[in-house]
This record gives structure tokens, sequence and C-alpha cells, in this order.
């Protein structure tokens, strides 16, 4: 039972890893949609793009958050430590 746990620990830190490699590299291009969504919403002219731009802004929000998080795993995990999920 204690090689099972010892291997599904280190699948587990194995993904973390992954996963957070992932997020780094999909985090630059979060970051610049957020702000280009951001520098465009002063220019809507129209009511449904802005609402629209406001809601992009909002998910790309929550994206960028989330990446940032499992970039976070991802160094605790090489580290050799997890934290849990917030």
């Amino acid at each position: 039972m204690e090689d099972f746990k010892a291997d599904l620990r280190r699948q587990m830190r194995e993904i973390d890893i992954a996963t957070g490699a992932a997020a780094d590299a999909c985090l630059p291009g979060l970051l610049r949609r957020l702000k280009h969504h951001q520098n465009r919403i002063a220019h809507s002219g129209l009511p449904l793009l802005k609402l629209y731009r406001t809601w992009r802004i909002h998910r790309l929000s929550a994206a960028v958050a989330e990446a940032r998080w499992h970039v976070e795993q991802g160094r605790l995990a090489r580290m050799g430590g997890l934290a849990g999920r917030r």
C-alpha cells in the first residue's frame, strides 16, 4: 500500500510540474490579450462591443490568475513540496 501511495505522489508531482510548465508557456499570450482588451475598452463606441470587452477582460483575468497559480504549483512541485488548492 505504501508503494502505491509513493507512486501516486510521484505521478501527482510530475503532473504538477508539467501543468506548471504549460501554464508558464501560455501566460505571456494571456497577458498580451488581456492588455489588448484593456487598452481597447476605452475606444469601444458601441455598447455591445464594450460589454463584450468587459466580459473578455473578466474571463482573461481569471485565466491569468489560474495560470499564475499553476506556475507556482509547478515551482513548488519541482522543489519537492505541494500546496493545497485554494
